[in-house]
């Protein structure tokens, strides 16, 4: 297979991707350490017709919103410019994932507009919000471990083995389709980010001692899932961020 020449011309700068998911994490680290939990990671309302803490206007959680936001007007912009039936089809999924995952993760607005939780999503919603990722493991899990499954493989194996096989990557065709080099450090830094979590998990599996007695990476963090999918959402930005110039450079080139 041949690689389409010039995939990667007028793409962004790998270096300010790295330095901005560096500052990123300096912020949430930095966070962490000087503010208490509720701020970074819970807000200080209250869910709506309930007296428990409304995890959706926290810094991570806004963070998170706003990322989302973003991705799903770029993919929007982008889509409304396709030229190609195929880069249409696959804009209109990406917008419809990032709208679903925009959707979810604001409860559909109910935290910002603060109605209260009642009928099937009352009954069936472990967390009593009016989304259906807390319904079934099959809305959120399976969603997630996607997404993940691309980052691992458009995010890190394709541009990696683009780098060290001299322009053939695992994806290149069509040309626009895969994720180039600038999209590797939110990837990286989504790993980073959830590494406390996972290293709780497999120690306290093992049978460490202080794990076994309750000590735990993430209590220094607050909710190190949460950074995690900051990270995740970011990487929607920078790619599409990635593809709009890309596509750009191509039309103002081969007009």
């Amino acid at each position: 297979m041949t690689t389409a020449p010039n995939a990667d011309a007028g793409d962004i700068s790998v270096r300010n991707v790295w330095l901005a998911c560096l500052a990123l994490y300096a912020i949430f680290m930095t966070a962490a350490i000087a503010l208490p939990h509720e701020v970074l990671w819970m807000g200080t309302s209250q869910l709506p017709g309930r007296e428990d803490t409304n995890w959706e206007l926290g810094l991570a959680e806004t963070s998170q919103n706003i990322f989302l936001a973003i991705a799903l007007i770029m993919a929007g912009l982008l889509l409304a410019r396709a030229n190609t039936r195929w880069m249409r089809i696959w804009l209109g999924v990406v917008f419809l994932g990032v709208l679903y995952l925009l959707g979810e993760e604001t409860s559909w607005g109910q935290h910002y507009f603060r109605w209260a939780t009642d009928g099937w999503f009352a009954e069936n919603n472990d967390q009593f919000e009016t989304n259906i990722h807390n319904t079934s493991p099959l809305f959120d899990q399976l969603p997630r471990n996607l997404l993940y499954l691309g980052m691992v493989v458009g995010g890190i194996a394709h541009p990696l083995l683009k780098l060290f096989r001299k322009g053939r990557g695992l994806i290149d065709n069509p040309w626009w389709w895969a994720p180039t080099m600038a999209c590797l450090p939110p990837v990286i830094f989504a790993f980073i980010s959830g590494a406390p979590k996972g290293l709780d998990k497999m120690l306290t599996n093992a049978g460490v001692e202080a794990w076994t007695n309750g000590f735990r990476l993430e209590a220094f963090i607050g909710r190190a899932s949460e950074m995690e999918e900051c990270f995740m959402y970011f990487f929607f930005v920078v790619y599409l961020w990635s593809l709009g110039r890309r596509l750009k450079f191509r039309s103002a080139n081969h007009s």
